[in-house]
């Protein structure tokens, strides 16, 4: 049992991490004063005004939102790749370490239940204010996810490939 909680508790304390500030308003997580306050963000302009997208039916850029809404943005959804590659690593560690299952089946079990946390989580946010989900998100955190298990797989290639030479 005290071997479950050791592998089991940092995927757990990460996931409750996720889940709590997901289930926070934007305007508790807005850092966009931060931003003109603390940070000086304007040299950033230059590299950031020419990009330009479609996102849940709006464009997003600069010149549509303005410089620190555009960042806030860009840095929330690069937030939902990385928490969700982190927690496919501890999962993987998890898994890995609590059940004997081949390489394969570990990879593909990972996937999956970061992928349905990310689509729980997700529809968690149907119930917070000023919040709502959106199925590209999820797709960010899989990508997140599945990126983080690609550099598993490589690393683990890497691993055999030196013992070997």
């Amino acid at each position: 049992m005290k071997r479950l909680v050791f592998y089991w508790a940092p995927a757990m304390w990460w996931a409750a991490v996720i889940f709590y500030t997901s289930s926070q308003s934007s305007s508790d997580q807005d850092v966009k004063p931060m931003m003109g306050d603390v940070i000086a963000v304007e040299w950033m302009r230059p590299l950031v005004s020419w990009i330009s997208f479609s996102y849940h039916g709006r464009e997003r850029s600069v010149a549509e939102l303005g410089l620190e809404p555009f960042l806030e943005f860009m840095i929330r959804k690069s937030a939902h790749f990385g928490v969700y590659f982190l927690l496919a690593l501890l999962i993987y560690w998890a898994i890995s370490k609590t059940v004997s299952i081949r390489k394969r089946n570990l990879v593909i079990m990972t996937f999956l239940l970061t992928v349905h946390f990310a689509t729980v989580d997700e529809l968690n946010q149907s119930f917070t204010p000023e919040r709502t989900p959106y199925i590209f998100d999820v797709l960010i955190d899989a990508a997140g996810a599945l990126a983080a298990l690609l550099c598993v797989i490589g690393w683990s290639f890497w691993k055999k490939r030196r013992g070997r030479g």
